[in-house]
């Protein structure tokens, strides 16, 4: 239960980091996320992370509770990731 609930922070961290770094000038680098971001921004990521969701909806009726620890690795590098290109545009604007 503890993965799971990580899961779902990391999902809401990455739309949060995500949409501040958009709003600094950031793009979006995954092609899918892109073409869902059509719908607007946030609606995008929404929609996006809801699809996530989705599936680890499935992990858990199918019991492959194991697999939230990789996804966990993977979403916590993008957030952090998502970290530095914040502070990347933040000391771009303020030396600009």
């Amino acid at each position: 239960m503890k993965t799971q609930l990580i899961f779902i922070l990391l999902q809401v961290a990455d739309v949060a980091t995500t949409m501040v770094a958009l709003q600094m000038g950031g793009a979006e680098k995954n092609a899918l996320i892109v073409q869902m971001m059509g719908l607007g921004a946030l609606q995008g990521l929404l929609f996006s992370k809801l699809i996530v969701l989705g599936i680890g909806t499935g992990a858990v009726l199918m019991g492959k509770h194991l697999i939230f620890r990789w996804a966990n690795g993977v979403f916590a590098g993008i957030v952090a990731w998502n970290l530095t290109v914040i502070v990347r545009l933040a000391l771009q604007a303020r030396v600009g």
